[in-house]
């Protein structure tokens, strides 16, 4: 290969290796927009087929036969089913969530105040579990084959096993009420004005979330971090006289956050669903409030509406995130 040639070599390398990577973020984008209508129809189906009448629930035990059924058109659920998805759908794509069938609240307004609560804590239960987890699992990976590295994924196992809503208690319990440095309940009035108060009442249901989580994130860490001790360049490392510590922070670091980020995503799923439980412990005005309440309520068009809001969440943070590790790993990307 001549001087001349080896640049546009490298050039046409790199204009491929963009073009496979914008192919694979389109294949990316249609999955997902399938995958969120999907999810809609399923979300609005088993929703709609559910036993009851919805109009006779709110127009209560006094309404006559003429009032339920004046409530019924006036709700449009004489309508065809296809009907009503679409009328409902087409509204959420514009951003109109509906109006509670309930008292007329408008749901995204009431949905984004409850936000400003659970979006919160689950990023502080995101990131309590990631510092939680990577330490841990390091430490499990180095002293593996001792008692200590034992004791350390035993004690993850176990965390893993205990409910989300045990560990709120136990905080409640052995931290909060002895201590009094974090209130036992609730969230202040003013949402964000003195957010020092905020994050007081979000440090403990965040833990209790983050306790379970990392424990999953401690297997994962510890299984990249010997995969990464097994590696050549970590032995000529450590010949070298490198210390242990220098090598996994300077290039161990580097190797292991990639494939972390696609694991994050899995984790978000499972941080919204300790959510819901743990703002019921801690009495917090979140999102999980505010689905219990529909369900009692049997408001309908809320629960699909804040269902539906979640479940996209979820979706697009983990495609986000494992197209960021899938882009910037190419070990990944020579997986696939």
């Amino acid at each position: 290969m001549t001087l001349t040639a080896a640049p546009l070599h490298a050039g046409r390398g790199t204009m491929i290796r963009a073009q496979r990577t914008a192919r694979y973020i389109a294949g990316e984008v249609i999955v997902l927009i399938t995958s969120l209508v999907v999810a809609s129809m399923a979300i609005f189906g088993f929703l709609a087929v559910l036993p009851g009448d919805q109009a006779a629930i709110l127009g209560g035990v006094e309404a006559t036969p003429e009032q339920i059924e004046a409530l019924r058109q006036q709700m449009g659920l004489n309508r065809p089913l296809w009907e009503q998805y679409l009328d409902w759908f087409g509204g959420v794509l514009t951003g109109d969530l509906s109006t509670s069938a309930l008292d007329g609240r408008s749901v995204a307004a009431e949905l984004g105040e409850k936000l400003q609560v659970t979006v919160p804590l689950g990023l502080l239960a995101l990131l309590l579990s990631i510092v939680i987890a990577v330490p841990v699992g390091v430490l499990a990976a180095i002293y593996r084959d001792s008692a200590f590295g034992r004791v350390i994924t035993a004690l993850s196992q176990l965390s893993a096993a205990i409910p989300t809503f045990v560990l709120g208690l136990a905080l409640v319990l052995l931290v909060a009420l002895p201590t009094r440095l974090f209130p036992v309940q609730g969230f202040p009035a003013d949402r964000w004005a003195d957010p020092m108060e905020a994050l007081r009442s979000l440090i403990l249901p965040a833990t209790a979330i983050a306790i379970g989580q990392s424990a999953v994130l401690v297997r994962f860490v510890r299984s990249v971090t010997i995969d990464i001790l097994l590696k050549d360049w970590v032995r000529t490392g450590l010949a070298q006289g490198w210390p242990l510590r220098t090598v996994l922070v300077r290039h161990g670091a580097r190797n292991a956050a990639l494939p972390l980020l696609g694991i994050i995503g899995l984790e978000i799923a499972g941080i919204l669903m300790g959510s819901v439980i743990v703002e019921q412990i801690f009495a917090l005005p979140g999102v999980g409030g505010m689905l219990l309440s529909d369900v009692g309520n049997r408001d309908i068009t809320s629960i699909q509406s804040t269902l539906f809001v979640l479940t996209a969440l979820v979706m697009i943070t983990t495609v986000v995130l494992t197209t960021l590790s899938r882009v910037l790993d190419p070990r990944v990307r020579s997986a696939s």
